[in-house]
């Protein structure tokens, strides 16, 4: 029979490398997300992350303790909101992680959070909480370049009424 410490060692073992090591920031406990969803989803995402950045950063070697960790300072450091229009994120919908189709209508697309490249680096990576819509909108745009299509398109439309 296993004592009350080796259960509790075994149940330690069972969880993700996410959750093991970063505790879920207050605001997801409040959607109702789980330690284990939470550890799961930051395992994923760095997980895609790291064979992304293999290939953007070669030959550095991307550590994925390095994302993960950069990842989840990123979730605590306002990920309740879009970090670039400031509309609140639904982390409920953790599944569209995963890239599943949404199964509501588009305008669910600016609820779904994603994570976005904000500085690439091998050593000192730096990431922003956004919705999935302005990540896809953002692509690999830097905030000038974003900016300077943005106005770009703007003025184009403007020009046609």
């Amino acid at each position: 029979m296993r004592s009350r410490k080796s259960k509790q060692n075994h149940k330690h073992s069972m969880l993700s490398r996410g959750a093991r090591s970063y505790p879920i920031p207050f605001f997801l406990r409040e959607q109702g997300i789980s330690q284990h969803t939470y550890g799961v989803w930051l395992d994923k995402v760095t997980k895609a992350i790291s064979i992304r950045d293999k290939v953007r950063l070669a030959p550095e070697i991307v550590s994925p303790a390095i994302i993960r960790k950069a990842v989840h300072n990123a979730v605590c450091d306002g990920g309740d909101k879009d970090f670039y229009t400031g509309e609140p994120l639904n982390w409920r919908l953790l599944q569209h992680f995963n890239l599943e189709p949404l199964r509501a209508d588009k305008a669910d697309h600016h609820k779904v959070p994603s994570v976005d490249h904000y500085i690439l680096s091998a050593s000192n990576p730096v990431f922003r909480i956004c919705s999935l819509r302005t990540n896809k909108c953002k692509s690999d745009y830097s905030l000038q370049e974003l900016e300077g299509f943005c106005n770009k398109f703007l003025a184009h439309q403007a020009g046609k009424k």
